[in-house]
């Protein structure tokens, strides 16, 4: 991770479709990590995206636990990231760490980048709940089991 990074946000009036395939917009590599390990790596545009998971995450918590939960919210929720952050809320945890790694220019450059980090964090030895670009299918349970976290007996993978 290189922390001097920096980003600047545009503040075009472009529909986001337009934005975020214009080759011109800048994107960034990210991991999420927890006890200083990396559990995920993304690429994006939006730094709420990548900022803005973990309260994402909580918010659809609660509207499941209402039984208020949109159908796309709860799909999405299900997602092998959304699963392991909502088990470190579940279990009353501190926020994850978001890293910014290293800028990019479009999304093209930003996908390549992003495997690059991928296959990078895997050869270091972390268990990444990626689905795309991860050799290692893991559950969630075996992410958990790598950041430290011991969670209730609920089934999770």
């Amino acid at each position: 991770p290189n922390p001097g990074v920096k980003v600047r946000w545009g503040d075009t009036k472009m529909p986001i479709g337009v934005k975020a395939n214009d080759p011109k917009t800048p994107y960034y590599v990210y991991e999420f990590s927890f006890n200083n390990k990396v559990f995920y790596v993304g690429h994006t545009y939006h730094p709420v995206r990548s900022g803005g998971r973990w309260g994402w995450v909580k918010n659809v918590l609660r509207l499941k636990k209402s039984g208020n939960i949109p159908p796309a919210k709860l799909r999405d929720l299900k997602t092998p990231s959304n699963r392991v952050i909502a088990a470190l809320i579940e279990a009353g945890l501190p926020e994850h760490v978001v890293t910014k790694c290293r800028p990019c220019l479009g999304k093209q450059q930003s996908m390549v980048e992003e495997e690059k980090q991928i296959r990078k964090r895997l050869s270091e030895g972390c268990v990444l709940s990626n689905v795309e670009h991860n050799s290692k299918t893991v559950t969630v349970a075996e992410v958990l089991q790598y950041l430290g976290v011991a969670v209730a007996d609920k089934k999770r993978s």
